[in-house]
């Protein structure tokens, strides 16, 4: 099985291949449960992984008890994950009272109108879109109510001629067992959410590095700086490879560019989607070069806060620009990318 192709960022993947790295069936059973691909190639995934590896027992986890069997526990998530693909399917498709859908063709195409069922909403994609301009339709089914004000939102991936692809359902684990009261969740979610598994990255402090999306971002994108990476704590990473913990804690730390121009750090949740970024560094985020730098210890701190005000200034201006041009004629604002350029052997100096 060419488990590297599962793994959601091709930088990683790369840098796993290279190394050769190996996993136990487990936790390639999990890489399989939280990588981007379609339902049915998991499950064809699955029951290669039961046809040409030994089985085992699960390990006891946050959420987990041990169980003897794998390949019994991956029998049970492809059984749940079909009825609850049915299941979700036939309510997303379902006008309800209350219940309402919007759509979006990709970042830059968002659909503000909201539609009372499928027919209207797919009447409005033809209307604005060809069938070349549409390589993934985002519909969300938004305003669910069982009576009781729980509330839900279903989240379904869609082609051109209205097939669903992927659903994601969000919602209460009351509203749950009602829509899908004969499901046994707990069994899925052993192999997408309830476990960590350590997956060797290429990154360093410093990089600069943006994240493959998930079939629900169409095409939103965000750019960073690493801090770090939890498992490169030796502790924390002893702590992962008891399996005491869960996909919340596959994360790192980074630094980013808040839309103000001000630096900020934050959690970036889910290593195994990043990537290193291969664009250019344009407007706010001209700021992040300068971060990686001094993280490299490349620069000064001196260098890095001029940037910094910098790029405050700048959007600040921008947005003032934006609300009353007429005050700031444009020769006075200082042009994006302009003398903001060091060299990588400046200092304080």
């Amino acid at each position: 099985m060419d488990i590297y192709s599962f793994l959601n960022s091709s930088d990683i993947a790369a840098h796993c291949r290279e190394i050769n790295h190996t996993w136990n069936p487990f936790d390639m059973a999990v890489i399989i449960g939280i990588s981007y691909r379609p339902m049915d190639e998991k499950h064809t995934a699955w029951r290669e992984l039961m046809a040409d590896y030994p089985d085992m027992p699960t390990p006891r986890g946050l959420h987990h008890e041990s169980y003897p069997s794998l390949h019994e526990k991956l029998e049970e998530a492809i059984a749940y994950e079909i009825l609850y693909k049915t299941q979700s399917q036939a309510i997303f498709k379902q006008a309800e009272q209350g219940a309402v859908y919007v759509y979006a063709i990709d970042e830059y195409n968002r659909e503000k109108s909201v539609f009372t069922n499928l027919e209207s909403l797919f009447a409005d994609v033809y209307k604005n879109f060809e069938r070349e301009e549409v390589q993934s339709i985002r519909v969300i089914k938004s305003n669910l109510d069982d009576g009781d004000n729980d509330k839900g939102t279903i989240t379904a991936r869609l082609d051109y001629d209205g097939n669903i692809a992927d659903v994601d359902v969000s919602a209460s684990e009351d509203l749950r067992a009602k829509w899908f009261p004969n499901v046994n969740y707990d069994s899925s979610r052993m192999f997408s959410d309830d476990f960590y598994v350590i997956i060797p990255t290429p990154f360093k402090r410093g990089d600069i590095l943006t994240h493959n999306n998930t079939p629900w971002q169409l095409g939103e994108k965000s750019v960073f700086v690493l801090d770090s990476i939890g498992h490169d704590n030796p502790k924390t990473l002893e702590r992962r490879l008891r399996y005491d913990g869960d996909i919340t804690d596959m994360c790192g730390r980074r630094y980013f560019v808040y839309d103000d121009g001000t630096l900020c750090e934050d959690n970036e949740l889910c290593y195994d989607r990043l990537e290193y970024y291969r664009g250019k560094l344009e407007g706010k985020d001209r700021l992040l070069q300068y971060v990686s730098w001094y993280l490299k210890d490349v620069i000064a701190l001196t260098p890095l806060m001029l940037m910094q005000c910098r790029v405050v200034s700048q959007q600040q201006l921008n947005a003032s620009f934006d609300l009353i041009g007429w005050a700031f004629p444009k020769e006075h604002i200082i042009a994006d990318g302009q003398a903001d350029h060091i060299k990588e052997t400046d200092s304080d100096d």
